[in-house]
């Protein structure tokens, strides 16, 4: 009995001890674990130094609202960079606005306008085709390019219908150094070339003959002209306009500008 006594007075102790060691032993743990903090918008105390979180007087400051990382600060858009073209040939003389003599069909009286080439392309065409795996039905001399819905352009073969593509070829004359603005109006898409650079692309079906112009810096010169266009449904609408300066009023190129290539009427000829 008396033994008993004992094991449970010292069972009794070190109970005792054991919770008195546990109340006034540290917390290790720190009151902030688990938690993460992403102050990716603080402000820095300077190069390299950690965000500032308190105040003068020792009080916690506000938590800074995480700034979102996907957003993106708008970009500085510099001035258009104007394309500079070089010429391949000096300029051709100026040439009277009207020629001597009015030109006749097939026959050729001036060394003005351009070779056009048609192709037959499918109805749900929505892009220009391309024209190396085509072979043109008809070919013509267009004296200029300023047709519209009102006005059939000028030189087209009669009969001819859309779905068409056209192709106009030859070279534009420039007397005067500055900056031109070049424009295309055309339904459906088309792609002005000049000296092979492509400068205007307003490709893709078009509801109507819209007006897309860029402008370029040239010197006096004679330069390579190709204009390709493509027409799903009529009107077969096709102008193509300059200005000088970028700032200026486009109208039609006028025909002394426009020279034909040096075969365009022996090719239009034995189509014949």
């Amino acid at each position: 009995m008396l033994r008993t006594s004992v094991i449970l007075v010292a069972s009794f102790g070190l109970l005792a001890g054991c919770a008195s060691s546990s109340a006034n032993s540290p917390n290790t743990q720190s009151p902030d674990a688990g938690k993460v903090d992403y102050d990716v918008g603080a402000p820095s105390s300077g190069a390299g130094g950690t965000p500032t979180d308190s105040n003068s007087d020792g009080g916690a400051e506000p938590a800074v609202k995480p700034r979102d990382s996907t957003t993106t600060r708008g970009a500085t858009v510099g001035p258009k960079v104007v394309k500079r073209i070089a010429a391949t040939k000096p300029p051709k003389p100026e040439e009277p606005e009207t020629p001597a003599t009015k030109p006749k069909p097939g026959r050729a009286t001036t060394p003005n306008g351009l070779l056009a080439e048609v192709f037959t392309i499918p109805a749900d065409t929505e892009r220009l085709p391309d024209f190396a795996g085509l072979t043109a039905k008809s070919v013509f001399i267009a004296p200029n390019l300023d047709s519209s819905a009102a006005a059939p352009l000028a030189g087209l073969p009669k009969g001819t219908a859309a779905p068409i593509a056209l192709r106009f070829t030859g070279s534009v004359n420039v007397l005067t150094a500055g900056e031109y603005k070049l424009c295309t109006a055309t339904d459906d898409g088309s792609q002005l070339y000049i000296e092979d650079t492509l400068i205007v692309d307003a490709d893709g079906v078009k509801t109507e003959a819209a007006e897309v112009c860029e402008t370029v810096s040239l010197d006096p010169g004679e330069y390579t002209l190709e204009l390709r266009s493509f027409h799903t449904a009529a009107p077969i609408a096709v102008r193509l306009s300059w200005a000088e300066g970028k700032d200026g009023t486009p109208v039609a190129i006028p025909i002394k500008s426009l020279f034909k290539p040096e075969d365009a009427d022996a090719r239009v000829k034995a189509r014949k």
